[in-house]
């Protein structure tokens, strides 16, 4: 079968964030001709890319630089833009920075794209959330399901996620928009996530902590999964042409038993998890998406259960332990409690 994604020209925002990394990383792999932006702040610097700096080619910049913006999205015919702020916290102390951030990065993106609309060429890949569907009225969540926020990041990602598709409509842009749940793996360096804090304190013969009462059900999805649906929705873009595709599991799982689990597989049998039983507010408690659509439509669906993810997720921080300083460095410039 022809490789679609072989000499294609691809820019990605956000690659040397956790998902980004690892879509750069698969379409290195597919010989893509692929252009990534960095933000020169970026508290990951470039470690998550530094493996395949040979083979992209690195522009320096901003999402919120219209005319930087501008010039990169007329060379690319798809634009994976996974560039945000992403951590609720940081959200909640710096609103306006993740209002320019989330939504003026992504108008910018979407003006550009206005300008080239005629050539008919460039498809837009925009990377959403399951948070944008706040408390759940019910389960599974479908695209079908009201929208709501509650934090500043949540209304901005509300918001891009809006913008992208009234420019579908309005303009005629060429897009798709896809939100998911909980995604693990490695690379992950964000310790407000369950996965990376649970393993990175075990590795560190510490148990992990659970702020809540460990009841929280969720459903999380490995990050190759979520790799495949991005290429996926760029390969079939007469399908996903003005879409909105949710990516989970259907398999909530609760964070007492995601910490237990993750227990067992590191092979530390007698640790046990701390419940610190504290009110968690804003926390949902129970949120998981349906995949019916991305099934029916792109032929996607998870393929890694969640024992197998959680076990390539545990060998690879064990195998990179360096990454640490790289949690560190991140979740400090965040405000986040560091690994000790």
């Amino acid at each position: 079968m022809k490789n679609f994604w072989k000499q294609k020209n691809i820019l990605i925002t956000g690659a040397t964030g956790f998902i980004g990394s690892w879509l750069t990383e698969a379409l290195v792999k597919n010989k893509a001709n692929i252009t990534v932006l960095v933000k020169k702040q970026d508290p990951f610097r470039e470690d998550a890319i530094k493996h395949l700096k040979k083979d992209i080619k690195v522009v320096y910049g901003d999402t919120r630089d219209k005319k930087l913006i501008e010039n990169l999205v007329k060379k690319h015919e798809i634009i994976f833009h996974l560039a945000a702020i992403t951590q609720v916290l940081y959200s909640i102390k710096n609103p306006k920075e993740t209002i320019d951030v989330n939504i003026g990065g992504t108008f910018n993106i979407l003006e550009g794209m206005k300008k080239e609309r005629e050539k008919g060429r460039q498809f837009l890949v925009f990377v959403s959330t399951d948070k944008v569907y706040g408390e759940p009225i019910y389960l599974p969540i479908d695209e079908n399901h009201p929208l709501s926020a509650e934090s500043p990041y949540d209304a901005t990602k509300v918001a891009g996620d809006r913008l992208v598709y009234a420019y579908h409509r309005t303009y005629g842009i060429r897009a798709t928009i896809l939100r998911w749940s909980n995604t693990y793996g490695g690379r992950d360096a964000n310790l407000l996530r369950t996965v990376p804090d649970f393993v990175t304190a075990i590795l560190n013969n510490t148990a992990p902590v659970i702020r809540g009462n460990g009841k929280h059900l969720r459903d999380y999805i490995y990050i190759t999964d979520i790799i495949n649906a991005l290429l996926l929705a760029g390969e079939k873009q007469n399908s996903s042409n003005g879409q909105v595709f949710n990516l989970g599991t259907k398999k909530p799982t609760s964070v007492k038993e995601l910490a237990n689990l993750i227990i067992k597989l590191s092979k530390k049998n007698k640790m046990k998890p701390i419940i610190l039983g504290r009110d968690t507010p804003g926390e949902i408690n129970k949120q998981y998406l349906s995949f019916d659509k991305a099934k029916k439509i792109l032929g996607w669906e998870p393929k890694i259960d969640l024992k197998t993810g959680l076990k390539m997720t545990i060998n690879w921080y064990k195998e990179n332990r360096w990454w640490e300083k790289t949690m560190r460095r991140v979740n400090k410039f965040y405000g986040i409690k560091i690994i000790k």
